[in-house]
């Protein structure tokens, strides 16, 4: 079976990479083969997710991916071509980031038989996906990079967790995308006051409308692409709250759109589905990467990201946050002095570009 993949870069050490990595953040990837020390393999998935059964959340449990490998064979020889593959372009090191897990264990072991190092890179490991999406898995790998930081309210981490199956789970942030940055930064003469982005799920669309009944027209409400789209679950049940109780109307936006809402926006509302133990959302490094202050939940473990009254401020309840935010509202200058700070974090620490500067150095330090 042919492996359809890009390339990019030319250097000694040579990484296999998801192909959307590529489409999100070639700006990034441009930056690091610069350095002449790598060249990048991003892997076209598309050709082989079809041998899978995937659940409403596009997972393939554990279950499911070995009684595919046991009765599939173009599964083996997808698999047999991509090590060849791996052995002809002499790969150095895996990074398979999908939470999906089209890897078999037997595939990986093969992987380090050769002498590669291999990666596991996962987004969603909340505490109900993460029986998908790591514990299945996280053993067979050399290394296991995540975003979520808490588990539960008692202050166990996923980290925890990880180490419960495996020793070597790394925490690195989230990210902005650089086309989700403006680049002409201001923190004065913004006009909207407050903003919320995101899916009307049933606890958040609750939780914003007590917001909303507060705030009024000052709280801009939009509905950004990504988020779904008419036909999805989340807006039908926006669609039929919104029937019956006559609350508010939602924009969508485009993506230049939603920038410009970056550009103009004070403070911005951000919250989590489960607010004590899901993990941070890339809209929280984007607001911070755009000069908005952010209101925002995960008071527990914001400390792992922004420092609560410094950086972001926080709240625990709805009333709590609509407290806040009258303050800042109010206080233009400690909204600014907060914006600032964490716009200076998310340059310095949270760019895409650091993330895999970071990642790049724990998989080649043995090299130094």
């Amino acid at each position: 079976m042919q492996i359809k993949h890009s390339v990019l870069g030319k250097g000694d050490k040579k990484i296999l990479f998801d192909i959307e990595m590529l489409l999100y953040y070639k700006q990034e990837f441009d930056e690091l083969v610069k350095t002449g020390e790598y060249t990048f393999y991003f892997l076209e998935r598309g050709q082989f997710t079809s041998l899978f059964s995937h659940d409403l959340l596009n997972r393939v449990s554990f279950s499911d991916l070995d009684k595919t490998y046991k009765k599939n064979p173009d599964l083996k020889d997808y698999y047999q071509s991509l090590l060849a593959f791996c052995r002809e372009e002499k790969i150095k090191a895996c990074i398979f980031t999908s939470t999906g897990q089209y890897w078999h264990p037997d595939f990986l072991q093969l992987l380090k038989k050769e002498g590669i190092t291999i990666a596991l890179s996962t987004a969603d490991d909340d505490t109900r996906a993460i029986q998908y999406c790591s514990l299945p898995y996280t053993k067979y790998y050399d290394y296991h990079f995540h975003v979520g930081v808490m588990y539960d309210k008692e202050g166990k981490t996923i980290a925890d967790v990880l180490k419960e199956h495996w020793w070597n789970p790394i925490w690195v942030p989230l990210w902005a995308r650089a086309d989700h940055i403006n680049q002409d930064i201001r923190f004065d003469n913004r006009d909207i006051e407050l903003c919320y982005i995101g899916n009307m799920n049933p606890p958040k669309f609750f939780r914003i409308s007590k917001l909303k009944r507060h705030f009024g027209d000052r709280l801009k409400l939009y509905w950004a692409q990504g988020n779904g789209d008419w036909k999805s679950l989340k807006w039908i049940f926006y669609k039929i709250c919104n029937k019956l109780f006559r609350l508010w109307y939602i924009q969508k936006l485009t993506e230049d759109e939603l920038l410009e809402v970056y550009r103009r926006t004070k403070i911005w509302f951000n919250l989590h589905l489960v607010p004590y133990k899901w993990p941070s959302n890339s809209r929280m490094y984007e607001l911070a990467s755009n000069g908005v202050m952010q209101v925002c939940d995960n008071k527990l473990w914001m400390s792992r990201v922004f420092e609560d009254g410094k950086e972001i401020v926080c709240y625990e309840t709805i009333d709590e946050a609509i407290e806040k935010i009258e303050y800042y509202l109010e206080n233009e200058k400690g909204r600014i002095e907060i914006a600032k700070a964490a716009y200076l974090r998310s340059k310095n620490e949270y760019s895409y570009l650091h993330v895999m500067e970071k990642i790049l150095f724990v998989l080649f330090r043995n090299d130094l």
